[in-house]
């Protein structure tokens, strides 16, 4: 348990039983530092009020631009801000901090429960805040890597924006870019809540899991599976393995993190970076069952490409 210990004055906070370094201390509030690899397997359960560890992660916690974390109690859970804190000077990116930073911000409105929560641009010195609420129960360590890979699709989606959302015949061919560049980011600008990329562990035939409310205020439900390249009809081709997951992709329920209750899809999308061949959509139709016809929907890379136009670069 992380620690906070008062004696005539003197501050100490102990973190796997061993004193980290105080930075700054009144009779309220206490500043501490320390490196991500001495939290060691601690989780935040009772993190002691009014104290904040300043986390730093040379490679910036795999994202390398937001060096530094803040960690602190807020109520039932943990206040965990991301700090990039970077000289203009020194900054050698693709495109300049700035403007880097100002799309980054622009991304997290698609990222909730990300907010920024400072951002300066006109001095000299550029700097960013992004801040987010973690589980105490939780490893700490395993938390802020859970949060910074989201940090990192920000900062991938806001370069992807910058660049104007170039297509890149890499999508065809790996199936994880494709969904990681394409399809989450897009998902997200449709209007879609709770996007979640299974990230290669199909939740039976589901890539992806993602939710709408409706005109009745009702939440509706899908799945999504995604292929690299085209898909052909063609005997022992993927359409197969497709088709064997439909009805599974249906009948099996999902489970949202925070949700009590299983969640069944209402609509089974079908996302190729590629483009339907040899009839392979009519393929589909013949072999699902009749009820379920007008619930699977086919997106191939045109169709991809138009959502693209209209949803994201319209945007900025």
């Amino acid at each position: 348990m992380i620690t906070c210990i008062r004696n005539d004055g003197d501050v100490a906070v102990l973190v796997n039983g061993r004193e980290i370094e105080v930075q700054d201390a009144d009779d309220h509030s206490v500043w501490a530092e320390c490196d991500i690899h001495e939290l060691g397997e601690e989780t935040g359960v009772g993190f002691p009020a009014g104290v904040t560890i300043n986390i730093h992660s040379e490679d910036g916690f795999g994202t390398f631009l937001f060096h530094e974390v803040n960690l602190s109690e807020d109520g039932n859970q943990l206040s965990l801000s991301f700090v990039c804190h970077h000289p203009n000077k020194y900054w050698e990116g693709r495109f300049g901090l700035a403007t880097l930073l100002d799309a980054i911000q622009q991304q997290v409105k698609h990222h909730a429960p990300f907010a920024v929560s400072e951002i300066e641009l006109e001095d000299d010195w550029k700097r960013l805040v992004l801040t987010t609420m973690i589980d105490p129960a939780g490893v700490l360590r395993n938390s802020i890597s859970t949060a910074a890979e989201e940090v990192g699709q920000i900062i991938k989606e806001a370069e992807i924006s910058l660049a104007g959302m170039v297509w890149k015949k890499e999508y065809e061919e790996d199936e994880a870019l494709f969904c990681t560049e394409v399809l989450a980011p897009l998902l997200r600008r449709m209007g879609f809540l709770s996007v979640r990329y299974n990230h290669g562990v199909r939740e039976y035939g589901k890539d992806f899991t993602f939710s709408e409310m409706t005109p009745f205020s009702d939440l509706r439900h899908y799945g999504l599976q995604a292929k690299a390249g085209d898909v052909s009809g063609g005997v022992n081709a993927s359409i197969d393995e497709i088709i064997g997951q439909v009805n599974d992709a249906f009948a099996m329920p999902y489970y949202e993190l925070g949700a009590k209750d299983p969640r069944y899809i209402s609509t089974f999308v079908v996302a190729i970076s590629g483009r339907f061949t040899e009839n392979a959509k009519e393929k589909i139709a013949q072999k699902i069952p009749k009820g379920l016809i007008g619930s699977v929907l086919f997106l191939d890379r045109e169709r991809i490409i138009e959502f693209i136009e209209r949803y994201w670069l319209r945007e900025k």
